[in-house]
Formats: structure tokens, C-alpha cells, sequence
């Protein structure tokens, strides 16, 4: 008798702004438990964070999420009239300089981040070019 398939776990962050930090904790319990996703997708704050684990860079950013302080966070904050309320620009630098920034393709695992054409008003699937276009966008 054949053994069944393995099956193949994908894991979807969402967005959420500061509550989005929460997919560490998420992350951490998957482990925990021995499970480990064969693609990880993510938006916004989920993209993020979901970069950082399939980056090698999931330890470091913890701790420095933990670390973050009332006024590190305000300080990321660049208010924003157009799609969105905060435009994350301050973020995503900061990101880029201490974080993952390479090539989606030269990650661990398949990785995925997902944003909306507005004219459109449909989803947009990011899957190649740097981890820091796709996760801003």
C-alpha cells in the first residue's frame, strides 16, 4: 500500500499596522508544534514579517520588534492622504538597510506578497524582484 501524499502548508499573513506583529507569535507556535510552511504570502505588515522568516532573518527581527518603544514606533509613522493611511516608506527603509533586501528568488522557501491594483481593483501577486519592492507595494 502507497503512502498518502505529504501534504503542502501554506501560510497567509495579514495586514493589521502594529497588531500585524502578532504573526511572530503565530510563527513561533508553528514551530512549536513541528510545522513548518512550504510558502509563506503575506500583505503589508504580514508581508513583512513573513519576508523576514523565509529571508533567515525571523530571530532578529523578533528581537527587535520586542525591543521596539512607544516613540520607535511614532517615529515610523509618515501619515499619508492618498491609498493608505500610513505610507510605510520610514519602515521599509529601515528594513532594507537592517533586514532581508534581496531577490525573492534566492530565499529559502517560496514567497509571495500580496497588494491591490486600485485602477483595477483587483489583487496583485508579487513573486519575483527584490523582497522590499514586494513587500511595499
Amino acid at each position: 500500500m502507497s503512502q498518502p501524499p505529504t501534504p503542502h502548508i501554506g501560510l497567509a499573513l495579514g495586514s493589521g499596522s502594529a497588531r500585524g506583529w502578532a504573526h511572530i507569535g503565530v510563527i513561533r507556535a508553528l514551530a512549536d508544534a513541528g510545522i513548518e510552511p512550504d510558502i509563506v504570502c503575506g500583505t503589508s505588515i504580514g508581508a513583512l514579517v513573513g519576508a523576514a522568516y523565509v529571508g533567515g532573518e525571523f530571530d532578529p527581527l523578533e528581537t527587535w520588534v520586542r525591543g521596539l518603544r512607544l516613540q520607535t514606533v511614532v517615529s515610523f509613522l509618515d501619515f499619508s492622504l492618498g491609498s493608505g493611511l500610513i505610507k510605510g516608506d520610514r519602515l521599509i527603509e529601515f528594513f532594507r538597510s537592517h533586514f532581508v533586501d534581496r531577490d525573492i528568488g534566492e530565499l529559502a522557501r517560496p514567497f509571495g506578497a500580496v497588494a491591490t491594483d486600485l485602477r483595477r481593483g483587483r489583487e496583485v501577486w508579487l513573486r519575483e524582484g527584490r523582497v522590499t519592492d514586494a513587500v511595499r507595494a
